[in-house]
C-alpha cells in the first residue's frame, strides 16, 4: 500500500517520462490528464492531481522538461509559437477557426483566441519573446480530419489507397464524412455524405458502401423513402462492382434477404494477388541452354543441392526458427533445402537450369556457372568408353 505522497511521486515520474519520450519534453495539462487516465486502474493512478502537478514542477529542472500547465504559461507558450509564424500563417489559422464555427474546438479556446488577437494587433512584441525557441508540440486542439472516401485512420493503408484510386479512375464519387460534429438534420440531408465509402475490418477484404443523404443503408427509413433510394443505391453498387472487376479485383455483392425486391447492401472487394516475378529464363530458354551445354540427366543434381543449401545457410544465419535450439534449427532449414532440391531435380534438366538461374540472378551468371559445371563433368562418351 502506497502513501498519498508515494502515489503522487510515482505518477509524476510517469508523466515526466512520457513527456520526454512522446511530447518533446513538454508537460501540458492534457498530458497529465491522459497519463493519469491510462493508469486509473492502478494504485498510483488514484493520486491527487494537484500533488502530481506540484511534484512535476519540482522535477522539471532536473529532468529537462518544460511545464505548461496554467493558462498564463500556456498563453505565453502559444505566443512563442505564433511569434515564429509568418503573418499569413497566423491569418490563415484565424480564418480556419472562423470557418469551423462553434464545432471547431479552437473557437472555444479563449487562451488561443486571445494570443492570436494580440499577435495580429499593432502592438510591439514584448522583449520576453526575443530569441525564444517555441515548444515543438501543438498547444491547442485541432478538429478531427474529414474522412474522404475512408476514415482517416484507414486512409494510408495500401489497399485502401488502391481501392480509392480504382473508384476515382472510374469517375465514381467518394463520400466525405466530416470530422467535426454535425447536426442530425444536416447529416441526414443533401448536406450529408454522398457517394462511395471504403471500410476495412479484417484481412484483405474491403467493404464499399454507398451514402445517400448521409445514410449508407435503409435502416430506420420510412417505407416511402426506401423506394426513393433503393434503385439509386443498387445502381451505384453495380457501377462500383464493375469498376473493381475491370481493375482485376475479386468482387462479392452483399444483398439483403429480408426484402421482396433487390436491396444491395454493399460490395466486398479483394485486391488482385501480386504477380509472381518473371523467371530469369523462361522454360523455352532453359531447354535451349540444356541443348547448348549438353546437359544430361544428373549433371546438375549436386549443383542444385548446393545452391538450395546455401539458401538454407543464409536462412539459418538470419535466425530462422528462433524457438528451436541451434542444432535443431540447422537440421530444420537444411532438411527443407534438401526437400526443395530433390523436388527440382525430379522435374528434369530444364527445371534445374531455371532454379540455378534464379539463384544466379541473371543470364550472364547462369552461363558462367553452367560452363564451370559442364567443363568439370565427365562426358557421356568417355564414361561409356571406360566401361
Amino acid at each position: 500500500m502506497l502513501t498519498p505522497t508515494e502515489r503522487a511521486d510515482e505518477m509524476a515520474r510517469l508523466v515526466v517520462a512520457t513527456a520526454q519520450q512522446d511530447n518533446a519534453s513538454v508537460v501540458t495539462g492534457g498530458l497529465v490528464d491522459t497519463v493519469m487516465t491510462l493508469h486509473s486502474d492502478t494504485e498510483h493512478g488514484k493520486a491527487n492531481t494537484t500533488s502530481v502537478r506540484r511534484l512535476i514542477r519540482v522535477r522539471a529542472a532536473a529532468e529537462g522538461v518544460r511545464v505548461v500547465l496554467t493558462d498564463d504559461e500556456r498563453y505565453w507558450a502559444i505566443r512563442e509559437q505564433l511569434h515564429h509564424m509568418g503573418g499569413d500563417e497566423v491569418h490563415a489559422l484565424r480564418d480556419s477557426i472562423a470557418d469551423g464555427g462553434d464545432d471547431d474546438p479552437r473557437a472555444n479556446d479563449g487562451v488561443l483566441i486571445d494570443a492570436i488577437s494580440v499577435r495580429l494587433s499593432n502592438r510591439l512584441s514584448p522583449r520576453r519573446l526575443d530569441g525564444v525557441e517555441p515548444v515543438s508540440v501543438r498547444l491547442w486542439h485541432v478538429p478531427e480530419p474529414d474522412g474522404v472516401g475512408s476514415l482517416p485512420e484507414y486512409a494510408e493503408q495500401p489497399d485502401v489507397v488502391k481501392a480509392l484510386a480504382v473508384l476515382r479512375a472510374a469517375d465514381v464519387p467518394v463520400a466525405t464524412v466530416p470530422g467535426r460534429k454535425v447536426l442530425y438534420r444536416d447529416w441526414h440531408s443533401p448536406k450529408g455524405p454522398q457517394g462511395a465509402f471504403v471500410w476495412t475490418y479484417t484481412g484483405l477484404t474491403l467493404e464499399v458502401t454507398w451514402f445517400i443523404d448521409g445514410a449508407q443503408d435503409e435502416g430506420g427509413m420510412r417505407s416511402r423513402d426506401t423506394r426513393r433510394v433503393r434503385d439509386a443505391r443498387n445502381a451505384a453498387l453495380d457501377n462500383i462492382a464493375v469498376a473493381f472487376r475491370e481493375a482485376g479485383w475479386t468482387v462479392w455483392r452483399v444483398e439483403s434477404s429480408n426484402t421482396a425486391t433487390l436491396r444491395g447492401v454493399r460490395v466486398d472487394v479483394t485486391p488482385p494477388a501480386d504477380k509472381e516475378p518473371a523467371p530469369v529464363v523462361s522454360l523455352e530458354e532453359a531447354e535451349a541452354l540444356v541443348v547448348e551445354f549438353g546437359i544430361g540427366e544428373g549433371d546438375l543434381d549436386e549443383a542444385v543441392y548446393d545452391a538450395a543449401n546455401e539458401d538454407g545457410a543464409d536462412e539459418y544465419n538470419g535466425g530462422a526458427h528462433p524457438g528451436l535450439g541451434d542444432d535443431d534449427a540447422y537440421e530444420e532449414v537444411h532438411g527443407a533445402a534438401d526437400v526443395r532440391a530433390s523436388s527440382v531435380n525430379n522435374q528434369g534438366a530444364a527445371a534445374q537450369v531455371q532454379f540455378l538461374a534464379a539463384v544466379c540472378g541473371n543470364v550472364e551468371g547462369l552461363r558462367t556457372l553452367l560452363e564451370d559445371l559442364m567443363s568439370a563433368a565427365p562426358s557421356a562418351a568417355v564414361t561409356g568408353s571406360d566401361a
